[in-house]
């Protein structure tokens, strides 16, 4: 049996890797893959936004996959490996993961050969590229480290940014692959291109002994009820009183719409960007009964936060 291929999506929190992956499965029918998603904190909200269609899907939550989850990361592989019914495997790390020591993983553990690195692939936020460089010395280390970089969100931004995005990337990374995704993205330009070489860990050295754990400084507050939303005060506060201090918010909130009714959000921040949408689970381990936002950031003020947002409650 030919040994399986892996690859690792890294990116910043709020880069697009979850809808990628999506992407991915849509393009590729042919392909069974198995999904290996973690999450920074206790509560997952990515592994249910992967489009159900059969696949594998393990989470490791409550802790980050390049240091304290890494002896889970390797049980989860060979956990999906032996349903058997696996192509091809993808890591989705934390935002806030180094993802060389997970290459370094299975660099040194394939699983008795099961097992194939293919590549590391990293999406970029054009949108919020700059505030994050400058602001989380993991991001770059997310763009050094990749084979291949995939620069989202192109459209809505200006060119002249664009082009310092990309010459940025350029600089930081001269050996990777670069792909502008438009929205038109053939996604055969990211999985099975044996991109990975091992000889990357000695290019890499100097960042697998840097491992500084920047993700010790980042706060993570989760707000749940099982009350209703209102749908016009929730508005006003993402529009007015979300706060500045979260650099990445996610969840799935219960909203009494503007006719009444009770419908499902998602709620997406990354950045300046804010997102509230209609949201129609396709996992059958759906918890439709409760809210859960998470907010990620530094030096997060809990009290304002819980305070401000029940005041949207019905």
């Amino acid at each position: 049996m030919n040994p399986i291929p892996v690859s690792i999506f890294t990116g910043f929190l709020g880069a697009g890797k979850t809808t990628l992956i999506n992407e991915i499965v849509k393009q590729n029918p042919q392909l069974k893959f198995g999904f290996i998603i973690n999450e920074f904190g206790e509560v997952g909200v990515d592994g249910q936004l992967v489009k159900n269609t059969g696949e594998e899907l393990i989470e490791l939550s409550n802790g980050c996959i390049c240091c304290v989850v890494r002896d889970d990361l390797v049980k989860a592989a060979e956990k999906v490996i032996n349903t058997g019914k696996v192509d091809y495997i993808i890591i989705e790390t934390s935002g806030l993961a180094e993802p060389l020591p997970v290459a370094q993983t299975f660099s040194v553990n394939t699983l008795s050969g099961k097992l194939n690195l293919d590549a590391i692939v990293c999406l970029v936020d054009c949108i919020n590229f700059k505030n994050i460089n400058d602001s989380f010395k993991i991001a770059k280390e997310q763009i050094a480290c990749a084979d291949i970089i995939v620069v989202n969100k192109i459209n809505e931004q200006k060119e002249d940014v664009v082009d310092f995005v990309l010459n940025y990337i350029q600089e930081l990374n001269p050996y990777a692959v670069i792909i502008k995704n438009d929205g038109n993205i053939d996604t055969k330009l990211i999985i099975d291109t044996g991109k990975w070489s091992v000889e990357n860990l000695t290019k890499h050295e100097g960042l697998l002994d840097d491992h500084e754990h920047e993700h010790d400084k980042i706060d993570e507050i989760v707000f749940t009820t099982d009350r209703l939303f209102d749908i016009k005060k929730l508005d006003k506060w993402v529009e007015e009183n979300f706060p500045l201090s979260v650099v990445r918010a996610k969840g799935f909130l219960r909203i009494r719409g503007y006719s009444n009714d009770e419908i499902l959000c998602l709620l997406q921040v990354a950045g300046a960007k804010r997102e509230l949408r209609r949201f129609l689970p396709t996992r059958d381990d759906f918890d439709a009964t409760t809210s859960r936002i998470v907010f990620i950031g530094k030096e997060l003020d809990k009290q304002e936060i819980f305070t401000t947002l029940e005041k949207t409650l019905i």
